[in-house]
């Protein structure tokens, strides 16, 4: 159920003087835009107006967010300080009495809001600044950078260790609910474990002998893997055939667990044949799983020096005058910048209704068909840097 604000002080705040409960000067022109109407619509859209709890206000969820995203802090931290700062307990609609959410209402209101209506909350502050004239469009900066993934360095032993402790928790999940008509898979924890540790051991030493210990290692694990899938396959069939007769209190979990083990089979599956082809000898991969907790997560490398290999995704930022962002992009895997710059053009063109004064950009997005799309799209200057022609290039047609 919609809850959109919860603006009424209790007795403890009302009886404050007024100096005290006055919002510094960001604070006050941020709550002003967040006021706005536009900006709230995205999040009643995920909410049923009329059945379930009252959720948290609308207005305390967007200012939380945006305190959490202006101060890099955790859930966890972000709500203690809250509840010991007067300025954020106002600037988030709460009393002095008033008891802070718990740190997961925050993580249940980001699974529910999801990527796309976070991107219609940022359009619609956007479109608001625009609207006040705080942001022109007269200029456009876009660069890229690599969003890492929450993820621990991936390696094939170690993925297909978790996913075959993974398989084996899920299963024992569904036997609980369904009874003794699910196959029991046999837990290999100790056995994984007890290779990991092998593994550790002998790249210690850094010879051959031990590289080759560790891809037979590796080996025993991907074939207690596949063992483990064949098993996890033979559950997921059994359930299904029993949910036909359960009742609809045990089948709605049972199905979610279900769908749960068939997609980490799967996933489990690919670590599986990409551990068979690096030991083939193959060096390219494509669409490599490096994470069951976030398969979308891929390898991108950027040439640096500290991080030659980053894991995540690419996000294209988009910047206009005082370093407002007012567009990004999220991609999976390391496209091409050029590819990025004439559709973030287009999207900024349509946004502030005016063609684009002049786009700041890297090397990378340059290309013939960026400078000539450019034009065409009504851009005055179009300055983007050439691209350096290797010597390489240079020395053949010398």
């Amino acid at each position: 159920m919609i809850k959109t604000d919860s603006s009424q002080l209790d007795i403890w705040s009302a009886i404050l003087p007024a100096e005290v409960w006055a919002l510094p000067d960001e604070l006050q022109r941020v709550d002003g835009l967040l006021d706005d109407g536009a900006v709230l619509a995205p999040l009643a859209e995920v909410l049923d107006p009329d059945q379930g709890r009252p959720s948290l206000p609308l207005t305390q969820v967007l200012r939380l967010f945006y305190l959490k995203d202006r101060y890099q802090l955790s859930d966890a931290v972000l709500l203690q300080e809250v509840s010991d700062s007067i300025h954020w307990r106002r600037f988030c609609r709460l009393g002095l009495a008033d008891p802070v959410p718990h740190p997961t209402s925050l993580t249940k209101w980001r699974h529910r809001l999801g990527p796309e209506a976070v991107a219609r909350v940022n359009a619609a502050v956007v479109d608001g600044l625009r609207d006040q004239k705080v942001i022109r469009g007269r200029r456009q900066r876009i660069d890229s950078t690599v969003v890492e993934a929450d993820i621990h360095y991936p390696t094939d032993s170690q993925l297909i260790a978790d996913g075959i402790r993974k398989v084996a928790r899920i299963s024992l999940k569904i036997r609980e609910l369904l009874g003794d008509g699910v196959e029991r898979l046999v837990d290999h924890g100790r056995s994984v474990k007890r290779r990991l540790l092998l593994i550790a051991k002998h790249l210690r030493h850094r010879t051959g002998q031990a590289v080759e210990t560790v891809r037979k290692v590796t080996s025993e694990l991907a074939q207690i893997a596949e063992s483990q899938m064949r098993v996890a396959r033979r559950v997921g069939q059994q359930a299904q055939e029993i949910l036909t007769a359960a009742s609809d209190e045990v089948a709605r979990p049972a199905r979610r667990l279900v769908a749960h083990l068939d997609r980490t089979t799967e996933l489990l599956g690919q670590v599986v044949a990409q551990d068979h082809a690096v030991l083939r000898g193959e060096r390219h991969i494509p669409d490599r799983v490096v994470s069951l907790a976030d398969p979308d997560a891929r390898p991108i490398v950027r040439g640096k020096l500290g991080k030659p290999v980053q894991f995540g995704y690419e996000a294209q930022i988009i910047e206009a005058e005082g370093g407002f962002v007012t567009d990004y992009t999220v991609e999976q895997g390391n496209p091409p910048d050029s590819d990025a710059l004439l559709p973030a053009v287009q999207r900024h063109k349509a946004r502030f209704r005016r063609a684009l004064g002049i786009p700041a950009t890297d090397r990378g997005y340059d290309s013939s068909g960026n400078q000539i799309g450019c034009r065409d799209l009504g851009v005055r200057n179009v300055a983007i840097p050439k691209l350096r022609i290797p010597l390489k290039v240079i020395s053949q047609f010398a």
